[in-house]
């Protein structure tokens, strides 16, 4: 019985993977879509994002969606 939960937990879990050029490349377009960084300072921020370990990175992409999200409902 155990052994079937624990097979079961296991399929609602799904795998991720991302590169770091593809996640700095999403955080920027994402707060360039927000209206918070200009497309001027790309390089430099993709310069700072590439100081970042992986965990860091992955919850500033998180934070720059969540405020693309929140810039696009309140255009609405």
């Amino acid at each position: 019985m155990e052994q079937q939960s624990s097979k079961d937990e296991q399929k609602d879990w799904a795998e991720v993977r991302l590169d770091r050029v593809t996640t700095t490349n999403r955080i920027c377009s994402n707060l360039v879509g927000a209206g918070i960084l200009l497309p001027s300072e790309l390089d430099r921020y993709k310069a700072v994002l590439q100081t970042y370990d992986p965990m860091t990175l992955v919850r500033v992409m998180i934070v720059s969606w969540q405020l693309r999200e929140a810039h696009e409902e309140a255009q609405h």
